[in-house]
């Protein structure tokens, strides 16, 4: 008979894993490099030299039973620390590089505190900020001068993994006494009302620029002002208005400022972004909890 330690082997433990995070066995054997076959073959085999089932067909995903729940959570943590060693070795003791930007040049103003807590818990990893690729966010990505982009546009092949960090919205920001405020009707702004007014934005791309065009539907004056400080202050003098994400911004509004919600409604979302595949084993989930966390901490703040 078997030993019950001699069952499990490392590819078990990454093929498990790669089922859960893929939700089948195709995705999971491009993901793994195999055939469908072989990685129903491997399944079977480890479901039977277990003796328990480790996943059920639910439609077309497969969902882990508590078995192979079991075994995701402890393939994680030991994938995890094996992936950890791993890469202590090939560096020879040098710190493992994370390369990171944003589409938004205001997240840096939060970012910094995701950064700082999650080098508290991997001293090991140090965090390279690419101010310069903020305009070219997903670009940069594709092109592998980051490892990880913060957008409102993630590439949606299979080779991107995203998870959502923030939700939001664009609103219009203006001085009380600003005349663009009475146009306001049942508390939101319409787009052709910001006809005829110059309009701040922070430093967006020509594909971001185009679409507001098309919204407002009239040639519009556009400056692009990357600081939010110097965009409230303008707007706070009563010559210009901003356009910008409430969750950005609204805590810095005082009470001479007013968020206008615009209609039709412009939601957006903020996803993290990065390939898939993940070649240099970066602890990229554990960035991604930090951030989530110091963004939520933003917008409760609002």
């Amino acid at each position: 008979m078997q030993k019950a330690h001699d069952r499990l082997e490392v590819r078990h433990l990454r093929l498990a894993r790669a089922i859960a995070t893929e939700g089948s066995v195709t995705r999971a054997a491009g993901f793994l490099n195999l055939s469908q076959s072989a990685v129903s073959h491997q399944l079977l085999d480890l479901e039977r030299d277990l003796g328990t089932r480790l996943f059920d067909r639910v439609g077309k995903k497969m969902i882990p039973t508590i078995a192979g729940a079991r075994l995701i959570a402890g393939a994680e943590r030991l994938l995890g620390e094996l992936e950890e060693l791993e890469r202590s070795l090939e560096c020879g003791g040098a710190k493992l590089v994370m390369r990171v930007t944003t589409s938004c040049f205001t997240s840096y103003g939060w970012l910094p505190t995701a950064l700082t807590r999650f080098n508290d818990s991997h001293p090991d990893v140090e965090i390279d900020i690419v101010i310069e690729a903020t305009r070219r966010a997903v670009p940069a990505l594709i092109s592998d001068e980051v490892d990880l982009a913060i957008v409102t546009q993630p590439p949606a092949d299979e080779t991107w993994q995203r998870v959502a960090v923030v939700e939001s919205e664009l609103v219009t920001i203006a001085s009380r006494t600003h005349p663009i405020v009475a146009r306001v009707k049942r508390g939101h702004l319409r787009w052709d009302a910001l006809r005829g007014h110059e309009i701040l934005v922070h430093d967006i791309s020509d594909t971001d620029l185009a679409r507001l065009t098309r919204a407002v539907a009239h040639p519009v004056t556009v400056r692009k002002i990357p600081l939010s400080e110097a965009m409230l202050d303008l707007a706070r003098s009563g010559r210009s208005i901003a356009l910008v994400d409430r969750w950005t911004v609204e805590q810095q509004l005082g009470k001479d400022l007013v968020a206008l919600a615009m209609t039709p409604r412009a939601p957006r979302t903020f996803y993290a972004c990065w390939r898939r595949a993940n070649p240099r084993g970066l602890p990229i989930r554990a960035l991604i909890e930090e951030i989530t966390a110091a963004s939520a901490r933003v917008v409760t703040q609002r």
